[in-house]
């Protein structure tokens, strides 16, 4: 193989793999908390966890608890209990009935 093509292959390999992560990073949603706007991204674990990173840099974890459909219910990171509810177009509703706090996180 010529000298530079060999160079190009391993930069080009070096660049697509740290690269890689940040490619496949899902977008921005437009989600709420308490019926205000706000744009996050969530992610689910086979056991059932569920991640919400906000946009503006705080990020919760909720634990499965009770599996049910169209109601689970989750434990957040912080020991709070919450109810989600899958509706019917595939958003879904997290609702905190010891304060009423809702989270809206559609689909897409």
């Amino acid at each position: 193989m010529p000298r530079h093509l060999a160079r190009t292959a391993v930069a080009v390999a070096l660049l697509s793999g740290p690269m890689a992560p940040a490619a496949l990073a899902e977008p921005w949603k437009t989600c709420a908390f308490n019926d205000q706007p706000i744009r996050c991204r969530d992610s689910h674990a086979p056991d059932g966890t569920v991640r919400i990173v906000w946009e503006d840099g705080k990020t919760m974890t909720y634990t499965l608890v009770k599996e049910g459909f169209p109601v689970s219910t989750l434990r957040d990171s912080l020991g709070g209990t919450w109810e989600r509810e899958v509706l019917i177009q595939g958003n879904a509703v997290f609702t905190n009935p010891a304060n009423g706090n809702r989270i809206f996180v559609p689909l897409r």
